[in-house]
C-alpha cells in the first residue's frame, strides 16, 4: 500500500472533507494521516471519544482550543502540542472569537477513511 514517489501538496491543494484539509491520506501511506483542521469561533469539536489503536496528535497554529483530556480542560494556543494516546477519552472546542487552526496527525492512517462521505 502507498505510493512509490513523493507526495507534494501545494498550499490549499489538500483533499478537503468539510473543515479538514488532508495533506497525507491513507492512500499515500498506511503509517499516518496529516491534516490541517479549522474550527470556527464558538464551535464544538467532536463528542468525547477515544481511538482504540491510534495516536491523535494536535499542534496549534492559530487561535485557541480547549481540549478535554484525562478529565481536565487544557487551553491550547499557538505553539501548543497535545498528544492523545490510544484509549484516552478526549474532545476539543473553540470558545474564542477567532478561528482555531491546527495540524492533526493520526497514526496509523485510517482517519480520512472514517470521515470521508459516501
Amino acid at each position: 500500500m502507498g505510493l512509490e514517489r513523493a507526495v507534494v501538496v501545494g498550499p490549499g491543494e489538500g483533499h478537503r472533507v468539510g473543515n479538514v484539509e488532508f495533506l497525507a491520506r491513507t492512500r499515500d501511506t498506511p503509517r499516518f494521516n496529516l491534516a490541517i483542521i479549522t474550527i470556527q469561533p464558538q464551535r464544538e469539536g467532536p463528542e468525547m471519544h477515544a481511538h482504540s489503536a491510534e495516536d491523535d496528535a494536535f499542534y496549534m497554529l492559530d487561535g485557541e482550543l480547549v481540549f478535554v483530556v484525562d478529565g481536565e480542560e487544557v487551553v491550547a494556543g499557538p505553539g501548543t502540542f497535545v498528544l492523545v494516546p490510544p484509549g484516552v477519552q478526549h474532545t476539543f472546542f473553540n470558545r474564542g472569537d477567532d478561528p482555531a487552526r491546527f495540524v492533526n496527525v493520526h497514526a496509523p492512517a485510517g482517519f480520512d477513511l472514517r470521515i470521508e462521505p459516501d
